[in-house]
């Protein structure tokens, strides 16, 4: 299993390739976390009533829109936060490599 480690800009790596690499990494994270988003619930919690009806998932999704959209709304959040994260880092790297 690989690691999620963020690339240093020790190994023959320019900082500004790295940042770059974790830049849309950090962007790719927020795109993700955007079909998450809580304002898009009722079209996820039908989409995937949609894509479960008819199995087990279907019918716990069916039985607990609450707990459902408490974990749809926690994936949106650390999405989000994990791609500011990615962001963020990628900037100060720009910034110590000057």
């Amino acid at each position: 299993m690989e690691s999620c480690e963020i690339p240093s800009a020790g190994r023959g790596i320019s900082a500004e390739a790295t940042a770059g690499k974790l830049e849309n990494r950090g962007l790719v994270w927020m795109v993700g976390a955007f079909v998450f988003c809580p304002c898009h619930l009722p079209l996820t919690l039908s989409a995937l009533a949609l894509l479960l009806g008819g199995t087990a998932a279907g019918a716990l999704l069916r039985a607990h829109p609450y707990y459902a959209a408490a974990i749809v709304t926690l994936l949106w959040a650390a999405g989000t936060w994990r791609g500011l994260l990615l962001v963020r880092r990628a900037r100060s790297l720009v910034v110590a490599s000057r």
